[in-house]
């Protein structure tokens, strides 16, 4: 069982009475909420994720660990319900002030300023899992994969596959901001480090359209069997950054390989796909692997997809023919805006044309709103995850003083100087002295009891 998790940073626009809000007002309004409840702006829940303000103000989910693919499309859409409701207590606390507060959020990767921020995927790889192996498969896997899993953006008449591909600026780096590498070599397993590595991709969009999304993460799956396995890798662009950049207005150009011959990014993922066949093990990389295979051949063909740049071009396209409208006008920038946002208005319909899409039949939706809305409090996966969230839900119902990580839980209150639990384990779902602690919260006395944190009231 490979243990992944995605942390997505969302985009968020704020107006109070119908004034502008700067980026740091609007994520203080929107997480007030928060912070009057768990007296923080960063929070582990019982969903086994974590939810927080991250820098520049972004909200942030982290999902809980999951098993596999699905599970994991299920834990981010929870995600998105976690930060919808957030904003509806938002609002709502600011009617009860007097004020109108506006709050759009929004499963995007940049701004019209050139802003961008990400959408990173961490894969649990064993500790002697070889870097440079996993490295030489994965940077030609990613600089192609816009292909499949770009969620394409439209800007000033201009088309292109991926929202990130043109502001990442390294292959591998240590660095998560200033090079914007595709994969972060931070050694930070967040578990026990003589048994395992984390994985920290940071070169995907974020989609918003539910089967792209899972295909996208199958696809990665299939491409880490074959760098474990110590397989070769294939042929690769001599420079992968400009790759990445060319195939991003046009996969099928050409670009020097490493042989001096030329290679597109279809030829590429082609060959990964025929690759990959032999990676196949179980229902959901079998499904996946035809999914690939099918995508890349319906674009290929020029037919739709299903790929959620291709959907989102063809819907923005049609829109500009039957309005008349040429391909630079503003309007259309703003529909690919609004593709991404999330919620709903006031009779109940989706903002955003992605959800609109998939409320319509349009877009094939993989989850239901009864598992998703578990999710938002219930880890969908069985892994550590399921410990954490019980574990914190224990500590709020006895009102206890605890510090949480994704590999600890600490209770400070407890009489004997506390205790703590190490989660060293992401794959283990149950834990030999859970049983015992969540007891000890709800019957032993509170030691040492620290005062919470009280917000100030917020501004006026």
């Amino acid at each position: 069982m490979r243990v992944t998790g995605v942390e997505t940073e969302y985009g968020l626009v704020g107006h109070l009475d119908g004034r502008r809000l700067v980026s740091d007002e609007a994520g203080a309004r929107l997480f007030a909420p928060l912070a009057r409840s768990w007296a923080s702006t960063n929070a582990f829940l019982g969903s086994g994720g974590r939810l927080y303000l991250d820098v520049g103000s972004h909200p942030e989910y982290a999902t809980p660990e999951c098993a596999d693919a699905h599970a994991l499309v299920v834990a981010q859409r929870a995600g998105d319900t976690l930060l919808t409701r957030l904003a509806d207590a938002a609002v709502a606390a600011a009617a009860e002030e007097g004020h109108a507060l506006r709050v759009a959020l929004f499963r995007n990767n940049v701004d019209s300023f050139g802003n961008t921020w990400g959408s990173h995927t961490n894969h649990l790889v064993a500790r002697d899992a070889d870097p440079a192996a996993l490295a030489a498969w994965l940077v030609p896997f990613l600089v192609s994969r816009a292909v499949v899993s770009g969620a394409g953006r439209w800007r000033r008449g201009r088309f292109t596959l991926s929202q990130r591909g043109e502001v990442l600026g390294d292959l591998v780096s240590n660095q998560t901001t200033r090079s914007r590498p595709l994969i972060n070599t931070r050694d930070e397993p967040h578990a026990d480090p003589a048994r395992f590595r984390r994985l920290h991709v940071l070169a995907g969009d974020t989609l918003t359209l539910e089967r792209p999304l899972w295909l996208g993460l199958v696809c990665t799956e299939l491409v880490l069997r074959l760098a474990e396995s110590g397989r070769p890798a294939p042929l690769g662009p001599a420079d992968p950054l400009a790759a990445l950049r060319a195939w991003n207005t046009d996969p099928d150009a050409g670009v020097p390989a490493t042989d001096g011959s030329s290679l597109t990014a279809h030829g590429l993922q082609r060959t990964l796909l025929a690759a990959a066949e032999d990676a196949v093990t179980d229902d959901e990389t079998a499904a996946g692997h035809r999914a690939w295979a099918e995508v890349l051949a319906a674009v290929a063909a020029g037919r739709p997809s299903g790929a959620e740049w291709d959907t989102k071009q063809r819907l923005i396209e049609a829109w500009r023919v039957a309005h008349g409208v040429e391909r630079d006008d503003a309007s259309c920038d703003a529909l690919d805006l609004r593709w991404h946002e999330l919620g709903t208005d006031a009779a109940g319909r989706p903002r955003g044309l992605a959800r609109l899409l998939e409320a319509r039949g349009q877009a094939e939706r993989l989850t239901t709103d009864a598992e998703v809305d578990e999710a938002t409090s219930t880890p969908p996966s069985p892994t550590r995850a399921r410990v954490r969230g019980r574990l914190v839900d224990a500590a709020r119902a006895a009102g206890r003083d605890i510090a949480v990580d994704w590999a600890s839980f600490a209770v400070h209150d407890l009489p004997g100087g506390g205790v703590r639990l190490a989660l060293d384990d992401p794959t283990a779902d149950t834990h030999p002295d859970a049983d015992a602690l969540v007891g000890k919260m709800a019957a032993e006395p509170r030691i040492g009891v620290l005062r919470g944190f009280v917000p100030p009231p917020e501004p006026r």
